[in-house]
């Protein structure tokens, strides 16, 4: 069959098909299809003029229909709270660079640490019918019943960072309990005492872990627990900002404050440098996630570095192992990411709520 490269394609503005591809070049879409995948029953003089056709005019392969034909998409969602954060960030860097490697395309959405927003975001991922789902859920139960039906669709997920309370999904995520046990045990060998815990202490996975371990050390060193020195606020800097100011304000001494998470911790810097105070000379600023908003205080601070690229690559290799061995049947796997304390010295920088 004669192959004419030189039709050219309608004038109108419709995306280019594989009907379309076929038609200009006098082929069957089925011939079209196989030159774009290579097959070895299709000469290389066609395949050749074939993608070239295709890279002229724009071909685009329909996601769906590649779907239900393969009965894969080669698309992972993927669900995270906040990118303005720089520990989602890196970690979402990590699950797309991995993703790529592993032979997939990620698709990333925000919920914002809304429920709401996060059902949409998975009702979306179900429709489009991506191969697996990675989370960082918002906290609380209102989408189990979701996430469940869609797992029990065959589209598996993984959590990681935070797991799902009452939810038995593979994830991957650091020690919270020992990690702040460390970080506590840490500001005690610098000789603080008076020790501050800033932040959500229930419903959210990593609160609950991080809160527990401050507890636990405050026990093992032989500190008494006070209620007064747990400052609850939300995961944002305004809010810790104001949880910190109305506790200095209050007259309590403090010589070290255990932030949740990088947010906190700057609402938390700029509250102790409004009231006048050194950091970490009159008090010791410790956080979790490295994140790089801490370090626009131009302050010394004491963090956890959670590898977040790290464990965004785990999280991927984690989900292929599930989407590639659908049917193999075995226990849920929780795997911790390491940590380590990292103790960052005074950088230059700009100060603003």
């Amino acid at each position: 069959m004669e192959i004419d490269s030189n039709v050219s394609p309608d004038s109108s503005k419709k995306p280019v098909t594989l009907k379309t591809l076929a038609k200009i070049l006098n082929l069957t879409p089925a011939t079209i299809s196989k030159a774009l995948r290579d097959s070895s029953d299709i000469s290389p003089k066609t395949r050749s003029l074939v993608k070239a056709k295709a890279e002229e005019l724009g071909y685009q392969p329909n996601i769906m229909a590649r779907s239900l034909i393969n009965q894969k998409s080669q698309l992972l969602g993927v669900v995270i709270p906040d990118l303005r954060i720089s520990f989602f960030s890196e970690l979402t860097r990590g699950i797309y660079e991995q993703a790529r490697i592993s032979g997939y395309e990620a698709i990333i959405l925000v919920h914002d640490e809304n429920w709401e927003t996060e059902k949409r975001n998975l009702e979306f991922l179900s429709a489009l019918g991506v191969d697996g789902i990675l989370i960082d859920a918002v906290p609380g139960p209102n989408n189990n019943d979701l996430l469940k039906r869609i797992n029990d669709r065959g589209i598996p997920v993984v959590c990681y960072d935070r797991i799902v309370d009452e939810m038995n999904f593979d994830a991957i995520t650091i020690d919270d309990e020992g990690a702040s046990f460390s970080l506590v045990e840490h500001m005690y060998n610098e000789g603080c005492r008076d020790i501050v815990f800033l932040g959500p202490t229930q419903n959210l996975f990593v609160a609950k872990g991080r809160f527990k371990g401050y507890r636990d050390a405050l026990e093992e060193l032989g500190l008494d627990y006070r209620p007064e020195y747990v400052v609850e606020c939300k995961i944002d800097k305004t809010d810790s900002y104001i949880g910190m100011k109305k506790f200095l304000d209050s007259g309590h001494n403090a010589d070290a404050v255990i932030c949740i998470g990088g947010l906190v911790a700057y609402g938390a810097g700029v509250a102790i440098m409004e009231k006048g105070l050194s950091i970490p000379e009159d008090i010791c600023l410790a956080e979790f996630g490295n994140n790089t908003i801490v370090h626009t205080l131009g302050v010394p601070f004491v963090t956890v570095n959670q590898f977040p690229y790290e464990m965004g690559q785990q999280a991927v290799q984690m989900i292929a192992e599930l989407i590639e061995n659908k049917e193999i049947k075995r226990l849920k796997v929780h795997n911790y990411i390491r940590t380590e304390l990292v103790v960052h010295h005074r950088d230059k920088g700009k100060v603003r709520l």
